[in-house]
């Protein structure tokens, strides 16, 4: 089990430098999941070398995460607010889910103002009396206690969170955003569930009550379904890797006047940066990205280093194409260009096919006449 939490801690922390390297639209919302998984990371390790007896060894690595660990449900509240409203804006009364954090704060200051001795012997009783450890009081409040508040305060800040996460779920079905959908409420849920489950132990241990722990079956499942969560929790940006480039949300901005759209009020679902993403398709084009066979969707998006979703969004709000309607556009300019240039009179219509990125030639001249409203051999004697 002990290599369990080390599992975990190396996947939270490559998912956070991942996060707080990456380029991201929103940079408020993954900053923010990158600290959770930071904290989240450090204390699964922590709870490695607890479990694994390594404390002694690491006698440094027992006291300062405190306020950390109290720290938590501010990247998850912070994280949802972002991700929901677009932007990060503070307010005062948002001081109150650092509460826990100011305690732990304040306590682990006193814990360090006091002789070496002091902080040895708390070190030395966790390492000999693990089941006790829970019972030290640093200063204003016992680890049991500051655990309690800690998980008390991360569903406190879910559940203020619960009407406007209702209204965006709701505008997410609208949108047929089945993905973004999909790991909100799943991140959500399992934010909430571990809350629910490591309120109720801190609880039990802190009045003194058997009400999970009263059989050994239910001990051990409820012990299996957090495990479970943590791991998920974990892991799960595995199954959603466009979370690692951030997920900006719906901003209102005027798309560019151009051949492919009818009007300039168009609503963008992202908070897109479209100079940049005009510029990257510019220079795919110059690199002849486009000409290649198995050039799609997925290519493009990670060579602009963005989520497919938000490409094909992009590209049906400004162009008024998918992506494969777009690529054919491209390639038969490209075409277009080649024969006003003379190509055909050295190659034939299949190497023109092949040098734009087509398959054969009867889907080459199929497109080309669906584009232009003319076939290969009509359009090239009309520029000779």
């Amino acid at each position: 089990m002990q290599n369990f939490f080390l599992v975990v801690s190396v996947f939270g922390l490559v998912l956070a430098v991942s996060l707080f390297t990456r380029k991201s639209v929103n940079k408020a919302s993954a900053f923010f999941l990158g600290l959770f998984y930071t904290i989240f990371s450090i204390y699964t390790l922590q709870t490695y070398v607890i479990e694994s007896g390594l404390l002694l060894k690491y006698t440094w690595f027992y006291v300062w995460p405190l306020p950390l660990y109290n720290l938590i449900a501010v990247p998850i509240f912070f994280y949802f607010q972002t991700l929901i409203k677009d932007k990060f804006v503070w307010r005062w009364i948002y001081l109150l889910v650092f509460i826990p954090f100011i305690i732990g704060v304040v306590d682990v200051i006193n814990i360090y103002a006091k002789p070496q001795d002091f902080y040895d012997t708390i070190v030395s009783n966790a390492y000999l009396r693990p089941s006790e450890r829970l019972k030290v009081r640093y200063g204003i409040l016992n680890i049991n206690q500051h655990y309690a508040m800690r998980f008390l305060w991360q569903f406190l800040a879910l559940i203020s969170l619960l009407t406007i996460l209702v209204d965006f779920v709701q505008s997410l079905l609208k949108e047929k955003d089945k993905k973004l959908l999909v790991w909100v409420v799943s991140l959500y849920s399992l934010f909430l569930l571990m809350s629910i489950l490591a309120s109720i132990f801190a609880l039990e241990k802190l009045f003194e009550v058997d009400f999970l722990r009263s059989t050994g079956p239910i001990l051990r499942t409820v012990n299996f379904v957090f495990y479970v969560i943590l791991f998920a929790i974990g892991i799960m940006p595995i199954y959603f890797p466009s979370i690692l480039l951030g997920y900006p949300r719906r901003v209102k901005q005027k798309a560019i006047v151009n051949h492919d759209i009818a009007d300039d009020g168009v609503e963008l679902k992202f908070g897109l940066d479209v100079d940049r993403i005009e510029d990257g398709l510019n220079a795919l084009k110059d690199k002849g990205l486009f000409y290649e066979h198995d050039f799609n969707l997925n290519s493009c998006s990670k060579a602009l280093e963005i989520p497919p979703h938000h490409l094909s969004h992009f590209l049906n709000q400004h162009r008024g194409v998918s992506f494969a309607t777009y690529r054919n556009k491209v390639r038969i300019e490209n075409a277009k260009n080649l024969i006003t240039s003379g190509y055909l009179d050295k190659s034939t219509i299949e190497a023109l096919a092949q040098q734009c990125g087509f398959a054969n030639r009867s889907s080459f001249s199929k497109i080309f006449k669906k584009i232009t409203q003319k076939n290969i051999t009509q359009f090239a004697s009309e520029v000779k």
